[in-house]
């Protein structure tokens, strides 16, 4: 089941991809971006269940805080820039 899965978030995490290259305006291309973070931290997740490695726990949580505050940066250059969309 963890398998599966893994799979369906692979495939998400894909699909993101093509809106990133694909995304009209910037903001598409950060929240797919978003996603793609968000995918990789379940895939984090879910290779350490498959594993039954504890410590894949805390590796996806420090990667998780390194996401959110890559996000705030980004929502602060929106803020800045808003010609850019």
């Amino acid at each position: 089941m963890i398998v599966v899965a893994m799979v369906v978030t692979v495939v998400t995490a894909l699909a993101a991809v093509v809106r990133l290259m694909l995304g009209p305006s910037l903001v598409d291309r950060i929240v797919a971006g978003s996603v793609i973070g968000t995918m990789l931290f379940a895939l984090i997740l879910l290779f350490g269940l498959l594993l039954d490695e504890p410590m894949m726990i805390d590796v996806a949580l420090v990667y998780s805080v390194l996401h959110f505050a890559d996000m705030l940066i980004y929502a602060k250059f929106l803020g800045r820039h808003r010609g850019f969309m």
